[in-house]
């Protein structure tokens, strides 16, 4: 709960300021999102499939100068990767990290400013809080089993704080409607320190979403 309040709080402090206040326009977004993770395990590479899932959330764009705008945003994200483990070796077994977060964007925006309709383009980096997440295993017959996923910096299985860059593209259309698409690049390892696993692995994400701006005042 305090995390999430810390997350709000500093997305809220973002839409005070005046000089983003006066012009910004405020959205709600929502849509499916597709993640990996790439690097190693042990020595070994990260083989995953590619996961479904959603985000939702809301954004702010507040105009700098000409073309350029500041675009934040606040949303749920379900990121994470599809596997199979033998156990035992004669079984495969389907196994799913269901990843949560908060994830904040910064992306600073291109915007083409037409008469009646908006094409943008822009970067930037996020930070990803993570929210309860869970392993889910698939087993044939379809039986299903889940277990906590822990986050730390010790003995746990993911560091708790993800961060990246993230690009987006979108199309805006006369009334606010938009329809868009990023992909965020993590660039922290999210093994643990005091983890008994060594290597490099590292969240990416390809999402589309629909959504609305209207004036914020």
């Amino acid at each position: 709960m305090k995390k999430m309040i810390f997350i709000l709080s500093l997305f809220v402090l973002c839409m005070q300021f005046n000089s983003f206040a006066q012009k910004s326009r405020v959205g709600i977004f929502a849509g499916p999102v597709f993640s990996n993770m790439r690097g190693t395990v042990n020595g070994v590479d990260l083989n995953g499939d590619t996961k479904a899932g959603v985000a939702v959330g809301f954004l702010m764009d507040a105009p700098i100068k000409n073309h350029i705008s500041f675009q934040p945003a606040l949303y749920y994200v379900q990121k994470g990767a599809i596997t199979q483990k033998p156990n035992p070796p004669t079984v495969k077994d389907r196994l799913s990290t269901e990843l949560r977060y908060a994830q904040l964007d910064f992306n600073f925006v291109y915007n083409t400013n037409g008469p009646k309709s908006n094409f943008y383009i822009g970067v930037g980096p996020y930070a990803a809080f993570n929210l309860p997440s869970k392993f889910l295993t698939k087993s044939p017959g379809d039986v299903k089993t889940e277990s906590d996923l822990t986050f730390g910096n010790e003995a746990q299985n993911y560091r708790g704080i993800d961060y990246g860059a993230n690009a987006i593209v979108g199309y805006r259309f006369k009334g606010g409607v938009f329809l868009s698409a990023n992909y965020s690049l993590g660039l922290r390892n999210l093994i643990p320190d005091g983890s008994t696993a060594t290597g490099d692995t590292k969240n990416t994400c390809f999402g589309v979403s629909l959504g609305w701006l209207v004036k914020n005042k």
